[in-house]
């Protein structure tokens, strides 16, 4: 029998205990845990903490519960959203999403759930410099590694700048993604701005993607602009919290200054 250390409680212990059998491999991606009943038995603790410790684990995100399979660790590596590189990489694939996704091996796949014309909801409108309800364009999608749920991303787009752009009204974009047609309508981007709020997710995320209620998710809300400041894209990616790290880099534009003088 495993001892359990006080004055820790017990269930917290076998959290930890668990995650590091985890994380060396005795339980691999997508295996099964041991039931409850088989754990209490080897660490001499009763089913009810056992749960509890298997609950830690799955608020987050080091296993799921799977109806007919049981408690599944997780599958997918951490994904890193560098800011920088996706953007200058996203010629590689029709988006940057695809991209993150193929340098890790997995298989990309993305779903629309709408695309077309929509009245500007007033978040965007102001975001967008534009009056609440004017035409806008939405491109409503889950992005996929492995046929499991990465994120949800919704991008709104002027509808006068693109409602001629074939590629934009249809899901495959083509090769880059929207930005690469939005620069070729003329409307390069050369900056954006996010901003990154953490919280739990609505009763929509946490269904589409199959997470716990209790797992909080990035929400990502993404300005483009092009020349003059134009904002021309908002994009509003909701994460899994445990499944992305976020990588943000930057100049210290400050010491190179004082370098300049």
């Amino acid at each position: 029998m495993t001892d359990v250390e006080a004055p820790r409680p017990k269930y917290a212990q076998i959290a930890e205990m668990l995650r590091s059998r985890i994380k060396r491999g005795d339980y691999p991606p997508g295996s099964n845990l041991p039931s409850e009943d088989h754990l209490a038995r080897e660490l001499g603790v009763s089913r009810v903490t056992v749960n509890r410790a298997v609950s830690v684990l799955r608020a987050a995100g080091d296993v799921t519960v799977k109806r007919g399979s049981g408690t599944v660790v997780r599958s997918l590596p951490k994904i890193v959203r560098d800011a920088e590189a996706r953007y200058a990489a996203r010629d590689e694939g029709t988006g940057a999403g695809e991209v993150e996704a193929r340098k890790l091996n997995l298989r990309p796949r993305t779903d629309y759930l709408e695309i077309g014309q929509t009245a500007a909801p007033a978040e965007v409108a102001q975001a967008l410099d534009i009056a609440e309800g004017q035409p806008v364009l939405v491109r409503r999608r889950v992005l996929y590694a492995n046929d499991e749920p990465t994120q949800m991303a919704d991008s709104y787009y002027p509808w006068e700048l693109v409602k001629d752009s074939a590629e934009l009204l249809q899901p495959e974009a083509g090769v880059g993604g929207s930005l690469t047609r939005l620069a070729e309508l003329g409307y390069p981007p050369v900056r954006f701005a996010e901003d990154i709020d953490v919280r739990l997710p609505t009763p929509e995320e946490h269904q589409v993607l199959q997470i716990e209620a209790t797992q909080p998710v990035f929400r990502i809300w993404r300005v483009t602009y092009s020349h003059d400041r134009r904002p021309i894209e908002i994009c509003d990616h909701v994460m899994p919290g445990h499944l992305w790290t976020l990588h943000y880099g930057w100049r210290d534009e400050a010491s190179n200054t004082r370098r300049d003088q």
